[in-house]
């Protein structure tokens, strides 16, 4: 399956056409409407006014379409994000609130590009998928929770507890603030009818906008909470403090904030990757969120990352280049400039509501489902990290007991090596089955397929397994194509089969081999070992070059150049 490498901004203008800018236009336009709302109300989560949602939309935007690389990957503020900054500083005082959250984004960024500089990538793609799931789940749990008051519109103190906000509540039942009940209510009626009907419209900015147009055709504005008049004299440039005894206090919140961005980037990464095609350096995709979080900073913004619904919308409205998440910062801004008399109006139970919503619709019910149908070790990673999500005072607690479940879950499941043994069979499709031992004749060569890491934690394992593979047969192939990392400590063990089997006048292949494994292989004495010609390099057809060997080593031609 051919995949096609990321662009840089310098890239992407050489090889731009006229027929993309039609629908990097609608792409843009489309992602702007979901931005608006959501990311106002992502502003809400973190503890913000949320016109610092939109001033993070619009610079996040226009940094990320400059350093990043992928076609369609779209940032900003995120319900997971926001969550993570208010979690870890909602220790710090109202008038201090901001000031901080500007460090935290700017540390964040320090933390990010960091991780991409020295190739961390690896690290965050064994946080497995229960951690997500969890994460997520809690998060959503707390997301919803935490925007209960502003639906009601009562005030509370800032709690460290889930548990205590949900007894305050109780205890604010008597003043409810019914109007904006019925506005919050009323916004969510509408987002869900709009998205049922028939007609591919913005449901989130018409739920906005509708209970807005109630507020001011009612003259409400005195009633309830609304966000009030942009201050567009803070979206400008404003150097963060730089403390230093705020420095050291925030860096382990900042880690853990750093660590939930690249966990979701890098979700976000694998997924587009896959529907479309794009190859992307995940550790480049790291300093460029760094990089924007880092410039976040300057103006007043806060910690974002890649999101899911935007970057989505972004690929599915049919964006054609990277040019697209530029202009869905511009029409942010035109919306800014000649709608603030409108935006004044909006009714904080409003976004509270579209808040809600989206909390609502972050719980995966299928994938909690088919985790605890799964291992057990699924269900215990994800019920813990669920828990510690809800319970402890900083999700920073649930990102680092999640993390060491998955690198615990990681290295029990490194420590043993993956072969299997394959058989050439001419009448198959596929011409290479799966068998056992015992059926391999002495008169075939031995496939033996590794799959996984072979690494130092697998290599007495990986031993173990070459001893006891089937010692019928004339030769071996050994199937490299599905190994993920191979160290020098499996390489040594590789050596040492290879040099018994030769010792014995027997041959060993090798199939399924890339540039990078090639480079390995070369420079730490395999290729030597056993000759170019018995390397055969990986093509686009599943197992061909597995075939080519067995040709070979049966002295049959080989139909193409064994080194397409």
């Amino acid at each position: 399956m051919n995949y096609k490498n990321g662009k840089n901004i310098i890239e992407t203008i050489k090889s731009y056409k006229n027929n993309y800018f039609k629908s990097d236009i609608y792409s843009g336009l489309s992602v702007a409407t979901l931005c608006i709302p959501q990311n106002m109300a992502y502003a809400l989560i973190a503890g913000l006014n949320p016109m610092y949602g939109l001033y993070a939309s619009i610079i996040s935007q226009i940094i990320s379409t400059i350093t990043g690389k992928s076609s369609y990957i779209i940032v900003g503020p995120t319900n997971l994000m926001a969550m993570a900054i208010a979690s870890n500083l909602n220790y710090v005082q109202d008038d201090k609130y901001l000031e901080m959250v500007i460090l935290l984004t700017f540390l964040v960024g320090v933390f990010q590009i960091l991780a991409g500089v020295f190739k961390l990538g690896k690290l965050v793609k064994y946080v497995s998928h229960p951690v997500i799931v969890g994460l997520t789940a809690g998060a959503a749990i707390l997301i919803g929770i935490g925007q209960i008051k502003n639906f009601l519109g009562v005030s509370i103190g800032r709690t460290y507890n889930v548990f205590i906000e949900i007894y305050q509540l109780f205890l604010k039942v008597g003043s409810i603030n019914y109007l904006s009940l019925l506005l919050g209510i009323i916004t969510i009626i509408s987002i869900l009818i709009v998205k049922k009907s028939k007609y591919d419209i913005p449901a989130y900015l018409l739920g906005i906008v509708f209970t807005t147009l109630i507020v001011i055709l009612f003259n409400f504005e005195n009633s309830i909470n609304t966000v009030g008049r942009l201050n567009l004299s803070e979206f400008a440039l404003n150097i963060p403090g730089l403390n230093s005894k705020s420095i050291i206090n925030l860096s382990s919140k900042a880690l853990a904030v750093a660590i939930v961005g690249l966990i979701q980037t890098l979700a976000v990464v694998k997924s587009i990757s896959n529907r479309a095609k794009e190859e992307l350096n995940i550790n480049k995709e790291f300093v460029s969120q760094g990089i924007m979080n880092f410039g976040l900073s300057f103006f007043n913004g806060f910690a974002s990352s890649a999101s899911f619904t935007k970057t989505f919308a972004n690929y599915q409205a049919g964006a054609k280049t990277r040019i697209s998440e530029l202009i869905s910062a511009i029409f942010i801004l035109i919306f800014i400039f000649f709608f603030n008399f409108f935006i004044k109006y909006i009714p904080i139970a409003a976004l509270a509501g579209l808040v809600i919503l989206v909390a609502y619709n972050m719980i995966e019910i299928k994938e909690i489902k088919d985790l605890i149908k799964a291992t057990k070790a699924d269900t215990l990673i994800f019920t813990l990290t669920f828990l510690a999500t809800i319970s402890s005072p900083r999700i920073e607690y649930a990102v680092y007991i999640g993390v060491l479940l998955s690198l615990f879950s990681v290295l029990k499941d490194s420590s043993e090596a993956k072969v299997s043994h394959l058989k050439y069979d001419e009448n198959s499709h596929s011409k290479i089955v799966q068998t056992v031992p015992k059926e391999i004749q002495d008169d075939e060569y031995v496939i033996l397929d590794l799959v996984g890491d072979f690494t130092f934690s697998s290599a007495e394992s990986f031993k173990y397994k070459l001893e006891h593979v089937s010692d019928a047969g004339c030769g071996y192939i050994l199937r490299l194509r599905n190994i993920d990392n191979i160290d020098i400590t499996s390489i040594n063990e590789l050596k040492k089969f290879i040099k018994r089997i030769q010792d014995e006048d027997r041959e060993v292949l090798l199939s399924g081999i890339n540039q990078n494994k090639y480079k390995i292989l070369k420079d730490l004495g395999i290729v030597d070992l056993i000759g170019e010609e018995n390397i055969f390099y990986e093509k686009d057809k599943i197992l061909s070059s597995t075939v080519d060997a067995v040709k070979k080593a049966e002295g049959n031609e080989v139909d193409e150049d064994k080194e397409k």
